[in-house]
């Protein structure tokens, strides 16, 4: 699991047409359900994704339907922007796939090369990556967040060991961050000091989820637990690859997940730059993924989605909410504390990030 672990797992199904040959221009209103034509109602879709109109439609309802696994509403999301969202967040799931769903490491590359071919334009575009593209280009996203995107793709071709904490961050900002950032401008979330908060969110989740995928990873002959941390508990990737579930583990279970917890309190310190219509969703989202790393931390089960909690914890996520929706920071009526820059040391100079490139050495 990578790029948005933050991104939303797919609930299932996938739409075949993000990737067959997409529909020509004039036919965006007109599907085939059950052998019988099916009239889109065209206020329903922007006239920028009509030549795409079936992918932007599969897209649509698979965001959708994935969203609601993650307590979110979609709904409050204005069309256009809400297909915008719906394509990123198709593109993120159908990049992710070309590295788990290949057989082979060969394949996967050969799969990744395709699509920095089309999105660089020396390749001819599917109808997914057009659609993406020319989205993205009217939002005006940083595209400069896809090569980190893809480059911490394909760091998870063949065996992973993560080296230390920094290590492990900038493998999160890659595959997790820069997704952050890709969609903040979507949700209206553009000043840099945002920005800053963006990329504590998404590396707090990617940190849940290497909390919640030890023995997936494991199964792959990935170990992102940092060596470092299983070195002091006397361990090493071997030892986790044999034994995902080793009770020694717990201390660096733990310790990530503290680590990770410190991302979600900078991060939602921050969430008032969030428009009012979206920061309760983003404090619900945090706060919950924040309770399945805390509970995998502790040897508990955890549910790969929020929706998949207890109901006595979802109670108590959904109560706190409410508790705070109405409170002075939530509501931006008070300022927020200055960001720590400390905790982008490890991704000095990089989009987005609370710490300025390293200087080069005087000649």
């Amino acid at each position: 699991m990578h790029a948005g672990d933050q991104r939303l797992p797919s609930s299932g199904a996938r739409p075949a047409t993000a990737t067959a040959a997409g529909p020509p221009p004039g036919s965006a209103t007109l599907a085939r359900a059950n052998g019988r034509s099916a009239i889109v109602p065209p206020m329903r879709l922007a006239a920028a994704h009509a030549p795409w109109a079936d992918t932007v439609l599969a897209c649509r309802r698979e965001f959708v339907r994935t969203a609601r696994a993650f307590w979110l509403v979609p709904e409050p999301i204005p069309l256009p922007a809400r297909d915008d969202v719906a394509l990123l967040y198709c593109f993120c799931r159908r990049l992710d796939d070309a590295v788990d769903e290949a057989r082979e490491p060969a394949e996967a590359r050969a799969a990744l090369e395709r699509w920095r071919d089309e999105l660089s334009g020396r390749a001819s575009p599917r109808p997914l990556v057009a659609a993406f593209l020319a989205s993205a280009g009217r939002a005006r996203l940083p595209l400069a967040c896809l090569d980190p995107l893809l480059d911490g793709m394909a760091s998870d071709l063949g065996p992973v060991r993560v080296a230390d904490d920094a290590a492990l961050l900038r493998y999160a900002y890659r595959v997790s961050a820069s997704v952050g950032l890709l969609l903040a401008p979507l949700l209206g979330v553009r000043d840099a000091a945002a920005e800053h908060r963006v990329v504590d969110l998404g590396l707090a989740l990617r940190l849940s989820n290497v909390l919640l995928g030890v023995r997936g990873d494991a199964r792959r002959d990935r170990v992102y637990l940092p060596a470092t941390r299983l070195a002091a508990a006397g361990l090493d990737g071997d030892d986790v690859l044999a034994a995902p579930d080793h009770p020694r583990l717990g201390p660096v279970l733990r310790g990530l997940a503290a680590l990770a917890d410190r991302y979600y309190e900078s991060a939602l310190a921050g969430v008032a730059s969030v428009p009012l219509r979206y920061r309760h969703g983003v404090v619900l989202l945090a706060r919950a993924y924040g309770d399945l790393g805390r509970r995998a931390a502790r040897g508990r089960a955890a549910p790969e989605v929020p929706a998949g909690l207890p109901f006595a914890a979802m109670a108590l996520r959904l109560g706190a909410l409410a508790a705070t929706a109405w409170h002075p920071h939530t509501l931006g009526l008070v300022a927020p504390p200055p960001h720590d820059p400390s905790l982008h040391r490890a991704l000095a100079g990089w989009p987005g990030v609370d710490a300025p490139a390293p200087r080069a050495p005087a000649v």
